[in-house]
């Protein structure tokens, strides 16, 4: 990461932190993986999550001493799978290869991740906890986004959240693509495209997920040049 953009978002969380603390709460770091190729990867991808499964009684972690080395799905299974398939130009599903820990790793090396919620939460998360989580933070939130300039952010299951209390398009309606019925807008506080999609550990199989997704960005024109998924 470019240091001067280490140090701002150092600068932010050491900010967030003190936020939180004012209300007894811990603060759980995401974004970009040390050692990681986001900037150098195109199109920058950004995944909007809900937040960390985190044990109360635990001092607070960085998500990527957790997760970095790609050993933990089934989240990071179909994050890996809508990476590859990006950042490869839309191959169809059958041509994915298996998510091993290695590919996980790699496509994990190549995002940036942020949580709504930084406190941490229960295995199954709550929406209006995840609504109030974001309206408290927004601020620090769009500081975080903007911080990582993603050409693409896919909200996992947080679409509506994104849409209205982050980017303020309380009159905006979803558009969709016309084969895939993939969400999508361009908000005007940020230069990005904003996708809404389900959250990874749905009940939806990972060829339907993959699917709309990436054949989704593919009606778009925003992926490489590649195959287009069937």
């Amino acid at each position: 990461m470019n240091q001067s953009i280490e140090q701002e978002e150092a600068a932010l969380f050491a900010e967030w932190r003190e936020h939180l603390a004012q209300g007894n709460r811990r603060f759980y770091p995401d974004g970009i993986a040390r050692g990681s190729s986001y900037w150098n990867t195109h199109p920058r991808v950004l995944f909007l999550l809900k937040e960390v499964n985190a044990d109360e009684n635990a001092e607070a972690w960085n998500l990527f001493d957790v997760v970095g080395d790609g050993s933990i799905g089934p989240t990071w299974t179909v994050i890996s799978y809508w990476t590859h398939g990006i950042h490869e130009g839309g191959p169809a599903w059958e041509a994915v290869p298996p998510a091993t820990a290695a590919f996980r790793r790699e496509a994990i090396s190549k995002i940036a991740v942020v949580n709504l919620n930084k406190c941490g939460g229960k295995a199954t998360s709550v929406d209006s906890d995840m609504w109030a989580a974001a309206y408290r933070d927004r601020q620090f939130l769009v500081r975080q986004l903007r911080l990582y300039a993603p050409h693409i952010i896919i909200a996992c299951g947080v679409g509506d959240i994104a849409r209205s209390i982050l980017f303020d398009e309380h009159w905006s309606h979803w558009k969709k693509t016309p084969e895939n019925n993939l969400y999508w807008l361009r908000p005007k506080a940020l230069d990005t495209l904003l996708v809404w999609t389900s959250h990874p550990q749905a009940r939806r199989s990972h060829s339907e997920m993959y699917t709309e997704v990436v054949a989704g960005l593919k009606e778009l024109n925003v992926l490489p040049a590649g195959t287009t998924p069937r």
